[in-house]
């Protein structure tokens, strides 16, 4: 697994590659922004599967440890 902060990194550089040649990418920008919340509720380290507490939080509901 690809860790988060590892996404952040690769998602910023996409982003600033879109917007030097003029091209929005607001899916892009959606993704990182999940992305660094997790970095920030302290999931920086795990892979892309903590996206599935990233929609736990958002919705309310609880998702084992």
């Amino acid at each position: 697994g690809f860790k988060i902060d590892l996404h952040i990194k690769d998602l910023a550089n996409a982003l600033d590659t879109g917007h030097g040649v003029g091209s929005p990418l607001p899916l892009t920008a959606y993704v990182r922004e999940m992305m660094e919340t997790l970095h920030a509720d302290g999931f920086g380290g795990d892979d892309h599967s903590a996206l599935a507490r990233y929609y736990a939080k958002v919705s309310g509901t609880k998702i084992g440890d």
